[in-house]
């Protein structure tokens, strides 16, 4: 569930939680594909997007876990 004024990371991980939501890149909305690129392999936070919850996992280039603070 997205709440107002959290900001997401994604941090590169080897192993998908059993319990997580994957999302594939090219199901997501333009804006949350251009957080995506922005985000995968770098150390920066965005606001969060309505497509991306914490505890998902994108897959992209690679796994990304989505962490929302």
């Amino acid at each position: 569930m997205s709440v107002q004024g959290r900001r997401i990371r994604l941090r590169r991980t080897g192993t998908v939680p059993p319990n997580a939501r994957v999302r594939h890149y090219d199901e997501l909305s333009d804006d949350t594909q251009d957080a995506v690129v922005e985000l995968a392999g770098r150390a920066r936070t965005l606001p969060e997007t309505a497509d991306l919850d914490d505890g998902d996992v994108v897959k992209f280039t690679e796994y990304y876990l989505v962490r929302a603070r």
